[in-house]
């Protein structure tokens, strides 16, 4: 029963973590021409200061975890596309019980997520009711290098109204990184990968995050294709004109069905349009992919799941699949509920360091995305 689920998360006490470049402020100035023709290749290094290339930190020397307690928390049976998640119902039906997940596993080792040392455990929000995990697609095609988080999304399980809820974070959100300073929302996993991504968001809005879960934009495309694609329920003009400059041929219409490729690009979309309408699609086709997924073709979702699990980058234990699947389920089959951040009426556009940002008002944008969350 959903009221017996419970996400007691404690984390550990007086931990520390070293943080590189502590409160320096940087402005990204991105090589275009590398950005067109080799995306994949762009890291750390193509950032620059005003005395020259800043190296990444070693993310390997990070060692402590957030202290978890498998009971009560729920996991989500799939890790989708640009913000992940893996496995699904289909699967466990197919392959059976716990037997399923350590099959699809194989050699899957979580990764780690210390605690956050900026922000007091008391002072975030949270509820046993509530599992917060961070999706985030990055924009190389793959995930072992430091870079922007192309996308950020919360998704949030919620056992007391069985919902899914869908949070975008936009990435050039005007927010305080932890040891860096004010800089847009996606420069925090250059400087320190999703745990500073995730300290971040729970600094600037008070609210916990559980774990997290970062894949390449080459995972998206295969984790689409294994449900047979998705459709789209409107293309418009501005989208079609977009596409077509992406080599994508199509006329605006209804019901478009596309492949993981093509709604890669349909993620991406920038041109014509700002960034709200971006995270919108982004949030679509994850509502689209949960709508396929009961018609997808278990051997082909089982293979795909294999794959990507020695890929993804992700803090949830092996050991707890299983049994936070389960707890999951009624989630699972529940309502799909979005938001953005920054929130209707809470910000305002503005050039700081040469860089064009979204300036928030944290007070109003925390109260509403705390009740968005926690209603």
């Amino acid at each position: 029963m959903a009221e017996d689920i419970y996400f007691n998360k404690k984390k550990k006490n007086g931990a520390t973590r070293d943080i590189s470049f502590a409160n320096n402020k940087y402005t990204e100035r991105i090589d275009r021409g590398q950005l067109n023709s080799d995306p994949g290749n762009l890291s750390f290094n193509d950032i620059k200061t005003e005395t020259g290339y800043i190296k990444a930190p070693d993310m390997t020397k990070q060692k402590k975890k957030r202290k978890k307690k498998s009971k009560g928390k729920i996991i989500l049976g799939i890790l989708v596309s640009l913000f992940a998640v893996f496995v699904c119902l289909t699967v466990v039906l197919t392959l059976g019980a716990s037997a399923a997940f350590s099959s699809l596993l194989g050699d899957y080792e979580a990764k780690d997520f210390e605690p956050n040392v900026h922000v007091r455990e008391s002072d975030l929000t949270h509820s046993d009711d509530v599992y917060n995990i961070l999706l985030m697609g990055i924009d190389t095609l793959n995930t072992d290098s430091a870079s922007r988080s192309d996308a950020m999304i919360l998704m949030s399980l919620d056992t007391k109204t069985n919902a899914i809820k869908l949070t975008s974070f936009l990435r050039d959100s005007y927010v305080t990184i932890p040891g860096f300073g004010d800089n847009r929302l996606n420069a925090a996993c250059v400087y320190g990968g999703p745990q500073l991504v995730c300290d971040t968001i729970e600094y600037n809005f008070g609210i916990r995050i559980d774990d997290y879960a970062k894949v390449g934009y080459d995972m998206f495309i295969k984790i689409i294709d294994a449900v047979g694609g998705v459709t789209i329920p409107e293309i418009d003009e501005t989208e079609a004109k977009a596409l077509k400059k992406e080599g994508f041929e199509i006329a605006p219409a209804t019901n478009v069905k596309l492949d993981g490729y093509h709604a890669l690009l349909y993620c991406r979309i920038r041109s014509g349009q700002n960034d709200f309408y971006r995270t919108g699609r982004q949030r679509e086709v994850i509502t689209q992919f949960f709508k396929e997924l009961p018609t997808a073709d278990p051997s082909l979702l089982i293979s795909t799941a294999k794959e990507i699990a020695q890929t993804i980058e992700c803090s949830i234990e092996k050991r707890e699949f299983f049994s936070l699947f389960i707890k999951a389920l009624p989630c699972l089959i529940g309502e799909i509920e979005q938001f953005t951040i920054p929130a209707d009426g809470a910000w305002h556009n503005e050039t700081i360091n040469y860089m064009a940002v979204l300036v928030l008002d944290f007070a109003k944008n925390k109260e509403m995305l705390t009740e968005f969350l926690y209603k």
